[in-house]
């Protein structure tokens, strides 16, 4: 078999898996469109090159385009991403294929640091089976953070391999860089490190940590970790209360980290997520005895056992297990295929190789056959609002505000719409309602008031409203007064079991004066400051 054909192969069965996303599919998770928009941003930021302040232009841009997630995660993502759009223009497709390029990268690595370690079929069907998956293929459809941070992270595991084949200056750089860019685009990769640090303690290759090559890996990593640890420690103290804290077990989010309830999560979601007979398998895979050229495996016994324990005390919570637990598909499918490299040359190895292609069949079946969810509506609503010309601010209330701010922001070449959220405005509610919310508003006359006081002209509105937050009722009711033309209403479509509203109605306060001078405020408790921002001057 030609050295090239098993990646061609892995590459077109990514493809195949991840193609009813690579159209285009509208935003369904609020968290792709941040993370959407953060490429947006960086593009934005690499163009006009705010030297001379660039944390106030960040706090002003948010206030215009209020759908940036840089407090809670780090720009490594968005800065490739960025790329895509200088080359390629800003759209959804374009997010879309930012994501499959990362899925073609941890495909091809992945196989390769396998192949090396045992052999080029088991490596095939190790990282075939690890593609199949549906809950993989399910966020790697989406634009979110889970398959460039895997990939990130498989790129680490191959890097640092290199280095410890052979040590060398350029190898030790490239495994501390692979590490940095892993971490900068999503933090959880750190929880996995120490299984990396333990495999090379226990390799027999461990004298290359000690070497003075390794000194520039190990600066680079100390760096990456001291930026993340800076990053969490002065905007992402909610995220530190939901992982290091206990606030999801205070509203009953998680069980206790010590309870047996907790420690059956991850095993649980695993068998979901796998599935019995693959995970049968790894387990069998992980049973027998190791051997002989099998260094690697330890490898992928450290990582899992990090996996368990570390995801299990800091990420307990079982609404989202089953996508943590993809962080260990890779290391699950060496297992699983592992007895096509321990049976060779006997009569069990066809009939083995048999059992792993209908399984991996199944599994593709299952993805190719799994609702793709999907949310469109709001690139109409924003053209209408565009086109309306308005230079006033735009109030938004609803769950998708990032996919009508997306759109107005593709739609916004000379960048002077503002767009202002109505869970920041009229409430302050950060990311989920369990982390407190902060009411800004009493009634529907504070309401008018800071929709003259802001000279707001349009009002968009989810109908009905699927967050349960009474100030979007009162909206909703100062809305229905004479004061306010009803312009037009977008009907929503979604499937794939994603959570929308049914239409999005667009309205129009008659006594609109503008207020260009106005000075905004965006109060943002969970962060102990607000944003002032002045249209006039910018």
């Amino acid at each position: 078999m030609r050295s090239w054909l098993p990646c061609a192969l892995l590459f077109a069965l990514s493809a195949l898996f991840l193609a009813p996303a690579l159209g285009g599919s509208g935003f369904w998770w609020t968290d792709e469109t941040r993370h959407a928009m953060g490429g947006v941003f960086i593009l934005d930021l690499l163009r006009d090159l705010p030297l001379d302040d660039p944390m106030g232009y960040a706090l002003r841009y948010f206030a215009q385009y209020p759908a940036l997630a840089l407090n809670w995660y780090l720009p490594g993502f968005y800065f490739v991403e960025a790329g895509f759009f200088a080359l390629f223009g800003v759209s959804e497709t374009v997010a879309h294929w930012t994501v499959f390029a990362f899925v073609l990268l941890a495909a091809g690595l992945w196989f390769d640091w396998v192949r090396t370690g045992w052999n080029p079929l088991m490596a095939f069907m190790a990282t075939a089976l690890f593609i199949a998956v549906p809950e993989w293929n399910h966020w790697a459809r989406s634009v979110m953070l889970e398959a460039p941070a895997i990939a990130l992270l498989v790129l680490v595991v191959w890097t640092f391999e290199r280095y410890l084949d052979r040590p060398a200056w350029s190898r030790a750089i490239a495994a501390g860089l692979a590490i940095a860019a892993a971490l900068a685009v999503k933090q959880t990769v750190a929880l996995l490190l120490p299984a990396l640090l333990a495999y090379g303690l226990i390799s027999s290759r461990r004298a290359a940590l000690w070497r003075v090559q390794a000194v520039p890996a190990y600066l680079i990593a100390a760096l990456a970790i001291a930026l993340v640890a800076l990053h969490a420690l002065k905007f992402g103290n909610l995220g530190l209360a939901a992982t290091v804290g206990d606030s999801r077990v205070e509203v009953g989010q998680s069980a206790a980290r010590l309870s047996l309830e907790r420690w059956l999560t991850y095993p649980r979601a695993l068998i979901e997520v796998w599935g019995w007979p693959l995970a049968l398998l790894s387990l069998a895979g992980a049973l027998l005895p190791a051997r002989q050229g099998e260094g690697r495996l330890a490898l992928i016994h450290a990582w899992l056992l990090c996996w368990y324990v570390v995801m299990t005390l800091v990420l307990g919570g079982a609404g989202n297990a089953p996508r943590y637990t993809l962080y260990a598909l890779p290391a699950l499918a060496v297992l699983a295929a592992r007895p096509l490299f321990l049976l060779r040359g006997r009569r069990s190895h066809d009939g083995f190789l048999v059992l792993l292609v209908v399984m991996l069949a199944f599994q593709g079946w299952r993805t190719l056959t799994q609702p793709v969810p999907r949310i469109d509506g709001y690139r109409e609503v924003a053209q209408a609002v565009h086109e309306r010309r308005t230079g006033a601010p735009v109030l938004f209330a609803g769950k998708h505000d990032g996919s009508f701010i997306f759109h107005l922001r593709q739609l916004d070449h000379a960048r002077e719409a503002v767009v202002l959220r109505a869970d920041k405005v009229l409430v302050s509610l950060a990311v989920h309602k369990y982390f407190g919310m902060s009411s800004h508003v009493s009634g529907i006359d504070d309401i008018r008031a800071l929709i003259r006081r802001y000279g707001i002209e349009y009002v968009v509105i989810e109908r009905p409203d699927i967050v349960g937050v009474p100030e979007f009722e009162m909206l909703a009711e100062l809305l229905a007064q004479a004061d306010f033309e009803r312009v037009a209403e977008f009907p929503v479509h979604a499937a794939g079991g994603a959570e929308a509203p049914e239409r999005i109605v667009l309205h129009r306060y008659r006594d609109h004066v503008p207020a260009a001078d106005a000075e905004i405020v965006i109060p943002l408790p969970h962060l102990g400051r607000e944003i002032r921002f002045r249209r006039a001057g910018g």
